[in-house]
């Protein structure tokens, strides 16, 4: 199986941080469970996952860990749950684009497309 990511503008824009929201609060797990959820997702998946560039992503023992840098305790899964009754107002940073990208994959992996 083979996973592409969305653009790297998709990526970063509202509605993809809009719908992400969506997605993230409906699998209604915690904020650490939802970063477990993510890792398992990524790391026990056996397709190829294609970046926002068309490059086949390679998936180290730490890619969630960069995605999250500082964000050990999985606070920006909690945040960005707010985005469903407050929609999100700025874009969200380059920074974060490897993060979203994971999860955009898992999503696909679990076939719940971020965006349809």
């Amino acid at each position: 199986m083979e996973i592409y990511i969305y653009s790297r503008e998709r990526l970063l824009s509202l509605d993809f941080l809009y719908a992400l929201a969506i997605r993230i609060t409906e699998l209604n797990l915690s904020r650490l469970k939802s970063t477990d959820w993510l890792a398992s997702t990524i790391f026990n998946f056996e397709g190829t996952i294609y970046d926002w560039n068309g490059r086949p992503l390679y998936i180290d023992d730490a890619i969630v860990d960069r995605a999250y840098g500082k964000d050990e305790s999985g606070t920006w899964n909690s945040e960005v749950k707010r985005f469903v009754d407050h929609p999100p107002q700025r874009s969200p940073r380059h920074s974060m684009l490897l993060r979203l990208a994971l999860w955009c994959a898992a999503m696909e992996i679990h076939g719940t497309p971020v965006l349809d």
